[in-house]
């Protein structure tokens, strides 16, 4: 029994004839890759980190005298001009106080000129002279003081911004030291933000950086780094870095939460690849190359630097060339290759379908 099973695949091998042909292309058929062609140019290193956006300036405004608000000038939430008038505190007792103080000084002033005519006559000792002279000096003091207090009544804007929140309304008393409201610069707005330490040797003052937002999806903010604390976080090992974010037209808000990209000084020009189209034996780094006949050959490079998906090489490779950056595998040195569609997007004119995918195309109904 088991010698019939054994002869009967040769039986049936024999009578279905020749075997079918091999799926797969011929051995000789190009294969189908992606092509990248080697360009100079700069590349930029982005460090992709999370921030948080806060006023530049911001202060609370406070009542420097006891009095009742007479006056608020600005709308919550409004923009306001450095040196505006935001507030007025009742100043009547001030003025009758000033005024009081000025007729003082003009009395101290006139009974000077008395005493130095006088004094020039000997007919004043000269300690009377000295206490006169100490007199109109108080009160021009006692003068100054009081008109500083009757400036304090009005409460101006010291730099130009936004006013987050009113505190008081017209007509309540105020203390001195009472908060009236907090005002904040609204442009430029400052992000903050930690570098890693391996990181911040190499950032520095007036250095790029870009920030997106959730509240305006796809579009880029740009800005510069204005500080760099002088000491690293030890539990964090990261050091705290602030950008100014231009905010004319005050779309962005202190508070946003935004990703960040520091975006690190390109290094000089030079030939850059896909870094897909590198691979290693050993200690030694090749890509696949191509020539103007399709023809593939392993090509020795040395790499310089490596970015974002992007390798710079310094040895093995000129302008123009190109290399295979997706499928290299499946090529052999001497074999012929095919440029696919995707190839477009490295500078490299696709060469159309490969044959095997045409006749696929062919066979559907």
């Amino acid at each position: 029994m088991k010698k019939h099973l054994l002869s009967l695949p040769l039986l049936l091998l024999v009578g279905c004839g020749k075997p079918p042909p091999p799926s797969g292309p011929p051995m000789d058929a190009p294969m189908p890759v992606v092509l990248a062609r080697v360009v100079k140019k700069t590349i930029e290193e982005r460090l992709p980190l999370v921030g948080s956006l806060a006023n530049k300036e911001a202060v609370s405004l406070v009542s420097e005298v006891d009095g009742r608000v007479t006056e608020c000038t600005f709308t919550e939430g409004a923009p306001v001009t450095e040196g505006q008038i935001l507030f007025r505190i009742d100043d009547r007792r001030q003025r009758a106080r000033l005024a009081e103080a000025k007729a003082r000084l003009d009395l101290a002033k006139a009974e000077l000129v008395r005493g130095e005519a006088l004094a020039k006559q000997n007919s004043l000792p000269e300690q009377e002279l000295d206490r006169l002279k100490v007199s109109q000096r108080t009160t021009e003091a006692a003068v100054d003081l009081i008109q500083a207090e009757l400036d304090d009544t009005v409460i101006k804007a010291p730099f130009a911004g936004v006013i987050a929140e009113r505190l008081v309304s017209k007509g309540q008393f105020v203390a001195r030291g009472a908060e009236l409201a907090q005002l904040g610069q609204a442009d430029p707005l400052e992000v903050a933000f930690q570098v890693p330490e391996r990181y911040a040797a190499r950032v520095s003052l007036g250095q790029a950086i870009q920030m997106d937002s959730v509240a305006h999806a796809g579009e880029k903010f740009i800005g510069k780094v204005s500080y760099l604390a002088p000491l690293m976080d030890a539990a964090s090992r990261t050091l705290l870095v602030k950008a100014d974010i231009a905010n004319k037209e005050g779309r962005l808000r202190p508070g946003m939460f935004g990703s960040v990209e520091l975006v690190f000084a390109s290094d000089e020009e030079g030939l850059v690849i896909p870094e897909s189209s590198i691979y290693y034996q050993g200690d030694a780094t090749f890509v696949t190359a191509i020539d103007d006949q399709r023809t593939a050959s392993i090509r020795p490079v040395t790499i310089s630097q490596r970015i974002a998906g992007q390798a710079k090489i310094s040895e093995g490779l000129k302008e123009g060339d190109l290399v295979i950056a997706e499928g290299f595998q499946k090529v052999i040195p001497g074999g012929k290759v095919i440029a696919l569609a995707a190839s477009s997007k490295y500078g490299v004119e696709p060469d159309g379908a490969p044959a095997q995918e045409s006749k696929a195309e062919e066979k559907k109904p």
